[in-house]
Formats: C-alpha cells, sequence, structure tokens
C-alpha cells in the first residue's frame, strides 16, 4: 500500500514499472541458476561440474571453492567498477530518475547477484563432492532442512550476497519514507556496500577451507595470488568509505578521514606483513594502486570527477621497518600494535602532506588536536584485527580468549571513535556578509568570486578543518577554498558556478560545527524546493549542512523515526560482522576439523554420513578381544 501510494517522483522511491522490470528479471535469473544446481545435483546436466572442475585445476582449489572464486572475483571487480561510476554520477548531475535509468546500477546488480550465486554454486558443487574431498569444517543443516552439508566459505557467501541485495529494496522503500539521501553513508546504502566489502574476507576463507579439504600444507601459487589480493582488496574497500572526502563532497566532520585511513592501513597492510612474509606490505600497495588507478582511470575515461587516491605507500614502509624491530613471528600482536600505532602517527603526517598535493579537502592545522589522537587509535585497533586476519589465513591463530579480548578492544575503540566523530554541535546565530562578484559576462551562465565577513569576526572559520565553497550536480564538480584576506574576511581561491543546476554552497566545518549557506539552489518542483538565487549583495545565518546539502530530505517525516531507523541498518550491519568472524574463525582455528597437514579421506571414513557433526573424528574401533 506504501508503495503505490509513494509517489514515482526521482525525489521518492523508483517508479513502479522499474521495481516490476527488476523483481521479474531477478526472479527469470534466480529460477535459470536453480534450474542449473538441480540438474547437476540430479546428474542430468554436467555443466556446472566440468565449470567446477576447470575452475579448481586452474587455481589449484577444489571445484566446490575454485568456480565460487572466479565468479565472486570478477563480481567484485566488476561492483567496484559500477560503485565509483555511480558516485561521480551522482556527484556531476545528481539524483537517478530511477535506478534502472543509470548504466552503473547495472554493474552493482550484477556484482552483487554474482556473490549470490557464487555461494550458491559453492553449496552445491560440496553436496556432491566426494567425501573425502568435503570440507573438514562444513556445516550440515539439520534434517528438518535437508541434512545438507555446506562448506563455511559457501555459506557466507550466499550471506553476503542475500545481505548486500537487499539493500536495493530496502534502498527504495527508505527514500519513499525520507526521500532521497545523496551521500555514501545512507543506512541502506551501508548494508549493500558492507555485504561486498565482507565477501573480500569470505574468499580467503574459502581459499583457506580448500586447502584444508585437500589436506596439504603447501600454498599453491594461485593462493599466494589470492592471498595478496585478499589484503589489497581490503584496503581498497576499507580506504573507499573516504571516497566523499576524495572527491570533496564529505557530508560528515573531516575527522573520519584519518580515521578511516589509519583503519585501512593498519588492517590491510599489517595483515598483508602477517600472511606474505617479507616485502608483504609492499606488495599490498602495489596492487592496491594498481586497482584502484584502473577504477579511476576507467571513471575519468567518461569525463566525469575523478576523486584524490590515498597512497599508503608511507605506511607500507613504516609497517615493514615495524616488522624487522619487532618480528611478527615473535609476537604477532605486539606487532600490529607497533605497526598500527605507525600508520597512526608517520601515516597521518603523510596523508595530511599528500592533501596538499592532491585533494580537494586538504588537511589544515585544526585537525591535529582532534585527528591525531584518533588516527592513533584507529591504527591500533586495525593493527590488532590485521594480525587476527593474517594469524587466521595461516592458520596461527591466537588463543581463543587472546583474540576476544583484541577483537572486543578493537572493535568498542572504533565505536568509541565513530560516536565522537558523528557528534555535532552547531551555532544558531553565526551570519556571513556575502559579495558575489561577477566573474563572467554572461547572463545565462553567471559565475563569481565568494568574498565572505562572519559576524563572529572569523574566529570558527579560521579554525576549520573545512572551509570551502562547492558547486556540485550541475554537469561537473567544482570546489573552491576560502583565504582569509582580512581579519574576519575570507574569498574564494577562483570563481564558482551560480546557474542551472547547481548546487553552490559555502561549507565550514570547524570543531563540533558542520554548516553551510546556500549560494544557488535549482527550483525543484519534484521536492519541491523553491530554489535560491542571491544577489550580488546580501546577508544571511549558515544553517545545519545536511540542509542544504541533502534538500531531497523530506523535513515532514517525523525526526525520531529516522534515528531508530538508521540504527536499526547499523545494528543488521554489525551481526552480520559478527557472523563473517565467526565462520573465519571456524575455518581459520586448526583445532576445528582434521588438520591441514592430513588429508580429510584419512581422518574420515568416506562412508560417514555427512550428516554427522562437522569437525568431530570419528572413534577409532576398539581392537577385537
Amino acid at each position: 500500500m506504501i508503495l503505490a501510494a509513494a509517489s514515482d517522483s526521482p525525489a521518492a522511491g523508483a517508479p513502479l514499472e522499474q521495481i516490476a522490470i527488476a523483481s521479474v528479471f531477478a526472479g527469470l535469473t534466480t529460477a535459470v541458476l536453480l534450474v542449473l544446481i538441480m540438474r547437476h545435483r540430479s546428474g542430468s546436466s554436467s555443466a556446472l561440474g566440468r565449470a567446477g572442475d576447470a575452475a579448481g585445476r586452474l587455481l589449484a582449489m577444489e571445484p566446490w571453492a575454485g568456480l565460487p572464486f572466479l565468479v565472486g572475483t570478477l563480481a567484485l571487480v566488476c561492483g567496484g567498477f559500477g560503485v565509483f561510476w555511480d558516485i561521480s554520477l551522482h556527484i556531476d548531475t545528481g539524483r537517478d530518475p530511477g535506478p534502472l535509468a543509470n548504466p552503473s546500477h547495472y554493474f552493482i546488480l550484477v556484482a552483487l547477484y554474482g556473490l549470490f550465486a557464487a555461494g550458491l554454486m559453492s553449496c552445491a558443487l560440496h553436496e556432491s563432492a566426494p567425501a573425502e574431498r568435503r570440507s573438514p569444517v562444513a556445516i550440515t543443516l539439520p534434517s528438518w532442512a535437508g541434512g545438507l552439508s555446506l562448506p563455511v566459505g559457501g555459506a557466507l557467501l550466499i550471506t553476503c550476497g542475500a545481505f548486500a541485495l537487499t539493500g536495493f529494496p530496502l534502498d527504495d522503500f527508505w527514500h519513499r519514507m525520507f526521500g532521497q539521501d545523496v551521500t555514501l553513508w545512507g543506512p541502506t546504502h551501508l548494508v549493500m556496500i558492507n555485504g561486498a566489502i565482507l565477501s573480500v574476507p569470505v574468499l580467503a576463507v574459502l581459499a583457506l577451507e580448500s586447502r584444508r579439504a585437500r589436506g596439504s600444507s603447501v600454498v599453491p601459487t594461485a593462493e599466494t595470488v589470492v592471498r595478496t589480493l585478499l589484503p589489497a582488496a581490503l584496503l581498497f574497500a576499507i580506504a573507499f568509505w573516504a571516497t566523499e572526502f576524495d572527491w570533496g563532497v564529505p557530508q560528515f566532520r573531516v575527522v573520519w578521514h584519518p580515521l578511516l585511513l589509519a583503519l585501512a592501513g593498519g588492517i590491510a597492510l599489517t595483515c598483508g606483513r602477517i600472511v606474505l612474509g617479507r616485502g608483504g606490505a609492499l606488495r599490498v600497495v602495489a596492487v592496491y594502486l594498481v586497482l584502484r588507478g584502473a577504477m579511476e582511470l576507467a571513471v575519468w575515461s567518461f569525463g566525469r570527477s575523478v576523486p584524490a587516491m590515498p597512497l599508503f605507500v608511507v605506511e607500507a614502509i613504516v609497517v615493514e621497518l615495524a616488522a624487522l624491530a619487532v618480528r611478527p613471528e615473535r609476537g604477532a600482536l605486539r606487532f600490529g600494535a607497533v605497526a598500527g600505532l605507525l600508520c597512526g602517527t608517520v601515516g597521518f603526517a603523510a596523508q595530511y602532506a599528500w592533501t596538499h598535493v592532491w585533494a580537494p579537502v586538504p588537511w589544515t592545522p585544526s585537525l591535529l588536536a582532534e585527528g591525531l589522537p584518533t588516527a592513533i587509535l584507529a591504527g591500533v585497533a586495525g593493527g590488532g584485527l590485521g594480525v587476527l586476519l593474517g594469524a587466521g589465513l595461516r592458520q596461527e591463530l591466537p588463543a581463543k580468549p587472546v583474540r576476544r579480548r583484541v577483537g572486543l578492544a578493537a572493535g568498542a575503540t572504533l565505536v568509541v571513535l565513530g560516536a565522537n566523530a558523528l557528534w555535532v554541535s552547531n551555532p544558531s546565530n553565526l551570519v556571513a556578509d556575502v559579495t558575489l562578484t561577477p566573474a563572467s559576462s554572461s547572463g545565462a551562465e553567471r559565475s563569481a568570486v565568494v568574498t565572505a565577513k562572519f559576524s563572529d569576526g572569523g574566529k570558527l572559520v579560521r579554525d576549520a578543518e573545512m572551509r570551502t565553497v562547492l558547486a556540485w550536480q550541475g554537469g561537473k564538480r567544482v570546489v573552491r577554498h576560502l583565504d582569509e584576506i582580512a581579519p574576519g574576511v575570507y574569498r574564494t581561491d577562483g570563481a564558482i558556478p551560480l546557474y542551472g543546476d547547481f548546487k553552490t554552497n559555502l561549507r565550514i566545518q570547524s570543531g563540533r560545527a558542520l554548516i553551510s549557506l546556500p549560494l544557488h539552489l535549482p527550483r525543484e518542483p519534484s521536492i519541491p524546493t523553491p530554489g535560491v538565487t542571491r544577489p550580488d549583495h546580501f546577508s544571511a545565518p549558515l544553517i545545519a549542512d545536511g540542509k542544504v546539502m541533502q534538500t531531497e530530505r523530506r523535513d515532514y517525516v517525523p525526526g525520531w523515526l529516522w534515528t531508530p531507523s538508521a540504527l536499526l541498518m547499523l545494528a543488521f550491519c554489525a551481526l552480520f560482522v559478527l557472523g563473517i568472524s565467526t565462520g573465519l574463525a571456524r575455518v581459520a582455528d586448526p583445532s576445528s576439523g582434521p588438520r591441514s597437514g592430513a588429508r580429510s579421506g584419512q581422518q574420515a571414513d568416506s562412508a560417514t554420513p555427512p550428516q554427522r557433526r562437522p569437525g568431530r573424528r570419528p572413534r577409532t574401533p576398539a581392537p577385537a578381544a
């Protein structure tokens, strides 16, 4: 009833005919996949089995791991490209006329569905595998659910894909309730992107599970490549959360930027050094630069705005130096703490310098007081998590109480840091006296240099972490910085567009204040908004940044409804992360199931029914009396 009553305007949900088309397409593709799986299980088709055997030979994995790994990896590459393209479209041109009218959405949908399909393939191939080639830590469903034996990695891939796919209908429902929230960090966006990001370690779990099934302690070449790709993909994925800052359109406080970069470096580079050994962190950065560079080059080739790319080269070097001083093999957790500390200090300094070379929002000295301690704590927390992940992939996990304490401490630290970064408190009485000096003679395409004098004498602006004028969604993105030209008086370092569909806002983030002054907003009857057109000289108060950056948000929805809805989405994400962590520990812990140095078939009789509890070894028959 809600869907039927909702408006089909671009500021609400998707047009109903597009919802119907997407639903039919999803139903047909799922039906085709299920028919293929059922024919494989009944023996009437060998197509899936042949594909699994070919992928297994190529990657030196079991068929139930090799084919899903290939499908999942291709899906992630496809999704990464689609997401970067999608963000550039939103920044340059604004909202979608509909989910099927945005070509980048096709890549994202194919990626998320590919992850789900990879999980189904893994489970189907595993059930038909010989007993000695099945996962020694497989999950056995109860008899009322069919008693199927599922590999942990396959089950987690299904969960990742299904979790991420639910984000699409939830996103449409969310927009129908609250309007469009044009930000990467929308709650339903978190569901979709977290599902995709967490599939990265799941693919590594699948590779490790396959090696345990083969009973070999030798890491094949293909898995060495996988071990390099995993931390590089993690570095790409965690750093991806900072792309609003990289594009110059952040809608949250700047302290998030060093937090996310230190966390990314701490987790991925520490994990890479643990898994790959000497030079591992440098190899991870090299692969990351290739992946991220390829995505940005692809977006640039379409004529779209390109984000600034964090490099992490300095962080990789200091992690390698930390490994020389603190031997990971002698004290992995101590190494993780030192490496994370260096990512939060030396890495902070390197990123600070790099933002002044190539970034639309360069860091300022005002960020040091809050940003540096935040980066240190995030780096140390990331280092601890990276050690646990790396040790798990090497099947050298510390004792359960130790890893539980490290995981809880790291998680609690990140929750506190995130809550602090979300805390915003805006002044209500700051007024700007603005002069728009024309920079073009064309009346149709008005542009101007902005000069602003603030009622507090410029105190808030002087200590700001961000002071910019942003024009976006008018066909391109333009960011200008405000420089002080007299006490309390600031001027942009270039002209800014004030015409057409451009949303042009003067933006200040100082301490906990995140405020804006709209300079030009288009009239949008579908929302509706009357638009904003300013004279060459005017005075106006600065208001909350979200009101002018997200004019599509509906202000008549009760405020109490937004917060619990967002918290519910975050709770789902937290439970999902917990489930992934549990599955990783199950596969990585050498005490679960037969050890990798012995063949599964030597530990369990091939006649043993698959319904027995995974990980339990059959009792040795007593000798005859």
